[in-house]
């Protein structure tokens, strides 16, 4: 892709429509650019072959594992036998079975926003991200650590936010200066990074005290402490520390932006809402996985919002060796980028792809994403880990709301919001709703 193509979009930051026009050059494209040579992948088929069938040719990419700096070695960036051990030991927390003990912390989310949402004048307008950003972060600090709201609950929340917000704007660029620079937004991001890390040490080690020995902790941190104390190889504090905040800052974020889409879309149907205010009227909500089938179009909505708004929009791997892909030769260190976009709004898996469609995903296999064309949670071994949570939260979450308010846009006549890429598919402009109470 010549420069020329390339740098408009780059010198207005705007990375998504350098990934759009890339995606329309072809299904292999070169976009030489920041010192980085980078290969956009946007065939399903090259996807495939590096996400299953060539993925230990691949690490994660380099502009990937910036994250290092807030996440340390957490299974976001780490690769190799340090990712191997570190997802054998998560697993079990996150595997099916294990979450009916996070769906106490989910529905007391779900709960307070509910309630949060009743006190307000039904005139003013909700903001989605900001409310469901709220919301996602409660749950994991309750699941997680076993913090309600208290002191330390706001603590935790505006570091963790306010690192958050430095991370959108670094990933808006492709080009950010070392972190080891002395400039004076490297110094707040280190400062920020070293109070979080504070914090969460605090966290590990007064769980660690007020653990008793015959507990079975429903938190995911009290379940690693007395892993720990059976099995002497489990995770030390610091990678305890790592894997938590990678759980905060990937699991957080991009489960409320994926909600705010969805409920975006929601608002905007009414067809759409009466049948999920039918549907969740008539069914308990959910306690496991295996009951999200129960809530068909509840579980539409938010893989819809995950298809139309993949979070992240792009996945990045760097090649370990010198190899070919799809008859393309791929040299050692080449960046490749794999544009979910171009998968998720291609007509290959997808009719009306444009569309927003709760009532597609009828007999869709979530456990074999890949297969359906979606990679709403990644692909092949390094696929989220907290997939089943984020759904099983995802979809409580929207049934509960379709139950207990109709929502319509704040400013109907407005032009559609669009995405903007800022390492997520994040909203260009507020997603306002109101609420009215049913």
């Amino acid at each position: 892709m010549p420069i020329w193509r390339a740098l408009p979009p780059l010198l207005d930051r705007d990375l998504l429509r350098l990934f759009e026009s890339a995606a329309l050059a072809g299904p292999v494209v070169r976009l030489d650019v920041a010192g980085y040579r980078l290969i956009q992948v946007s065939d399903p088929a090259l996807m495939r072959e590096v996400l299953l069938d060539k993925a230990k040719a691949y690490r994660k990419g380099r502009l990937m594992r910036r994250l290092g700096a807030v996440t340390g070695e957490g299974l976001l960036i780490n690769d190799g036998e340090v990712w191997k051990r570190h997802r054998r030991l998560t697993n079990p927390a996150l595997a099916a079975g294990a979450l009916p003990r996070y769906v106490p912390a989910m529905r007391q989310a779900v709960a307070d926003t509910i309630a949060r949402w009743r006190r307000r004048d039904p005139a003013q307008p909700l903001d989605l991200l900001g409310e469901l950003s709220a919301s996602t972060l409660a749950c994991l600090l309750d699941s997680i650590f076993g913090i309600r709201a208290d002191a330390r609950f706001a603590r935790v929340s505006e570091v963790i936010h306010s690192l958050l917000d430095e991370l959108v704007r670094r990933g808006s660029a492709l080009v950010a200066p070392p972190l080891a620079w002395p400039t004076p937004a490297n110094w707040v991001f280190r400062r920020r990074i070293a109070e979080a890390n504070a914090i969460l040490d605090d966290i590990i080690a007064t769980r660690s005290q007020t653990l008793a020995d015959h507990e079975e902790p429903a938190d995911l941190l009290g379940q690693w402490l007395v892993q720990r104390r059976r099995d002497g190889e489990h995770f030390s504090d610091g990678e305890m520390r790592d894997e938590l905040m990678t759980m905060l800052i990937a699991g957080h974020q991009s489960l409320a932006i994926a909600l705010a889409w969805a409920l975006y879309h929601v608002a905007q149907d009414p067809a759409l809402q009466t049948q999920l205010q039918q549907e969740s009227d008539g069914a308990e909500l959910p306690s496991e996985i295996d009951e999200i089938d129960k809530l068909p179009l509840a579980r539409g909505a938010f893989l819809e919002a995950l298809r139309l708004y993949p979070q992240p929009p792009i996945l990045l791997r760097e090649a370990m060796a010198p190899h070919r892909l799809g008859g393309y030769r791929i040299r050692r260190g080449d960046q490749l980028l794999l544009c979910l976009p171009a998968l998720h709004r291609g007509a290959e898996y997808w009719s009306d792809p444009e569309r927003f469609d709760a009532s597609r995903y009828t007999g869709f296999n979530v456990n074999a994403m890949m297969q359906g064309g979606h990679l709403g949670f990644g692909g092949g071994s390094r696929s989220c880990i907290g997939r089943r949570f984020a759904l099983l939260e995802g979809v409580l979450l929207i049934a509960a709301i379709a139950r207990a308010f109709t929502l319509r846009l704040a400013a109907p006549d407005a032009d559609p919001v669009p995405p903007r890429f800022a390492g997520m598919l994040v909203p260009a402009r507020p997603l306002r709703v109101l609420a009215t109470a049913r």
